[in-house]
């Protein structure tokens, strides 16, 4: 009588510890679902938006620097017999370089889909001040993917009295996907890249061969 009264309270009190667990386990995931997964997220994304930038950048750097054009190897200025500006031709070619060896290069990188990752101290999932800092750090991974386009675009800018500056930008923008276990997002990014630029001198005319394309 007196094992089955004992077997009988051992009983309630696992299940009370279960109950007590369960609800603990419910309570711990919906503190992580709004506060530490947004924060992680937030963290992803100022990665993400770093190392893509950075791919970017040492690409289409890269690129620029082994082709090594200046302006007169992108565009020209055609004079009339009386010294006046009357069109302003590209080199198609030349142009068309820039963007596909652009592209192409990024594009690489971004189809390694290469893992990335950071650490962040337990701590800094509090979002507290005094806490940032503390306990022992937690990995998180993440890794890239997406798509780049390549355009040009010509820029003039008065310089003073019958001079214009003609500034010729590779323009890129790149749709890139952030994948990681907890979280999938997608941003696109959009970066100017100053390739030649020259002093016009005389009256620029409102229509040029090919300069926007």
């Amino acid at each position: 009588m007196f094992y089955r009264l004992l077997h009988r309270i051992n009983i309630k009190k696992i299940r009370r510890y279960l109950f007590l667990t369960g609800a603990l386990l419910i309570v711990f995931v919906i503190i992580f679902e709004t506060q530490v997964s947004p924060f992680e997220q937030k963290c992803i994304q100022k990665q993400a938006k770093t190392i893509s930038n950075r791919i970017i950048n040492q690409s289409v750097l890269k690129v620029l620097k082994k082709l090594d054009y200046n302006y007169d190897d992108l565009a020209k200025v055609n004079y009339s017999n009386n010294g006046e500006v009357n069109a302003i031709t590209t080199n198609s070619y030349n142009i068309n370089r820039i963007k596909t060896k652009s592209m192409l290069k990024i594009q690489q990188k971004l189809d390694i889909q290469k893992y990335y990752n950071f650490d962040l101290p337990i701590g800094a999932f509090t979002q507290l001040t005094i806490l940032n800092n503390s306990g022992p750090n937690v990995t998180v991974n993440f890794k890239l993917t997406g798509s780049v386009n390549c355009k040009i675009k010509n820029k003039f800018q008065s310089a003073g009295i019958n001079q214009t500056i003609h500034r010729i930008y590779l323009v890129v923008v790149a749709k890139i996907t952030v994948l990681s276990p907890s979280y999938t997002s997608e941003k696109v990014y959009k970066t100017n890249y100053e390739v030649a630029q020259t002093v016009i001198i005389g009256n620029i005319p409102s229509t040029f061969a090919n300069v926007n394309k």
